[in-house]
C-alpha cells in the first residue's frame, strides 16, 4: 500500500498514515504497521496521533504487550494518548492482574463521555474477575455522574455474570445485594432475568427461588419469559412437582412457547405433557412465593 501511494504521489496526510496502520493490522501485517512510524516523511505534529492509532490497532489485534509498551513510551515522552486509544486498551485487557493499570488509564480520561464509557468497561472487567468491592466502587462513581445511564452499565455487568464459565451466580447475588444496599438502586427486570438464566446453567433451584422473590420485592410482575426460565431451572434441578406448578401458569397459545417447553422437557426431563397438563391432578404445591 505504502509504495503504491508513493508511486501514485498520493499526499501523505495524517489520515493516510492512520489508514495505512489500520490496513496493515487488518491484513495481519503488524510489523509493517509499526514501520509506518519510522517513515521519514511523517511530520512531527502527526506523530502522537499516529502512535495513538497504532496503540488502538495493536490492542484490537491482540498485541497487548506491544500496545502497552508503546503507551508507556508515549507517557515517558510527556504526551497524552488519544481517548479512543485508551478505551481500546481498556476494552482489550484480558488478564486478571491489570486492575491497577486500568484504573490509571481511567484517570487519564478527561472527557466525561469517554470517562463514563471507560469506567463502565472496567466495572465489567471487575465482575468478570470477581473483584466485588472494586466493581461496587466504580458503580458508585458512575451513579454519581449519571444515575440513569448507570442502569445500562448494570445490565452489561449482570450479563457478564450470566455468560461466566463456570457460573458466577453466588457472586451475582452478592453484587445484587450491594446494588440495593450500597447504591440504593432497585434492580431492573433485565438484571433479574440474567440472574435467573444463570441459575438454569447452574441447575440451582435454591438460588432461583431467592431471585424469584426479588421480582416480587421490586414489584415486577412475572411474565411468560420469567415463568419459562423458572420452569427450566426447576426441571434442570429435578424439582418436577414445582415445575408443574409453574407450567400451569404459562399460556401455551403461542406456538413458540410450546416449542420452548418441549425443548426444555427433552433436555431436562418431562414433568408433564404440554397437551395433557390440564388432565393432571392438582400439584401438592400451589404457591409460587417460595419453594
Amino acid at each position: 500500500y505504502h509504495e503504491l501511494m508513493r508511486n501514485e504521489r498520493v499526499p501523505a496526510t495524517k489520515h493516510v498514515y492512520m489508514s495505512l496502520i489500520n490496513a496493515y493490522v487488518n491484513c495481519g501485517q503488524v510489523e509493517k504497521a509499526k514501520k509506518v512510524l519510522l517513515d521519514e516523511g511523517v511530520p512531527v505534529k502527526y506523530i502522537n496521533g499516529i502512535k495513538s492509532v497504532l496503540v488502538s490497532a495493536l490492542a484490537s489485534y491482540g498485541q497487548m504487550s506491544d500496545a502497552l509498551e508503546l503507551y508507556e513510551e508515549i507517557k515517558q515522552a510527556g504526551r497524552s494518548l488519544d481517548p479512543k486509544a485508551i478505551i481500546s486498551l481498556i476494552e482489550h485487557v484480558q488478564s486478571g492482574d491489570e486492575l491497577d493499570r486500568l484504573l490509571r488509564l481511567l484517570g487519564e480520561l478527561k472527557d466525561p463521555n469517554f470517562w463514563f464509557d471507560g469506567c463502565g468497561r472496567i466495572a465489567v472487567y471487575c465482575v468478570k474477575h470477581k473483584f466485588l468491592s472494586s466493581a461496587v466502587d466504580l458503580l458508585k462513581q458512575l451513579k454519581d455522574k449519571d444515575e440513569l445511564s448507570t442502569d445500562a452499565v448494570l445490565n452489561q455487568v449482570f450479563c457478564q455474570i450470566f455468560e461466566a464459565e463456570p457460573t458466577a451466580i453466588e457472586f451475582g447475588l452478592d453484587l445484587l445485594k450491594a446494588v440495593k444496599e450500597e447504591l440504593g438502586l432497585r434492580p431492573s427486570r433485565t438484571i433479574l432475568d440474567f440472574l435467573l438464566s444463570a441459575c438454569v446453567s447452574a441447575k440451582d433451584s435454591h438460588l432461583a427461588w431467592l431471585i424469584w422473590k426479588e421480582y416480587q420485592i421490586a414489584n415486577l410482575p412475572f411474565n411468560v419469559l420469567t415463568y419459562l426460565r423458572m420452569y427450566q431451572v426447576l426441571l434442570a434441578s429435578g424439582e418436577h412437582k414445582a415445575a408443574r406448578v409453574i407450567l400451569k401458569k404459562i399460556s401455551t397459545n403461542d406456538p413458540h412457547v410450546r416449542v420452548i417447553i418441549k425443548a426444555c422437557q427433552e433436555k431436562f426431563g418431562n414433568s408433564v405433557s404440554v397437551q395433557t397438563k390440564k388432565k393432571q391432578s392438582p400439584p401438592e404445591r400451589n404457591e409460587l412465593n417460595c419453594p
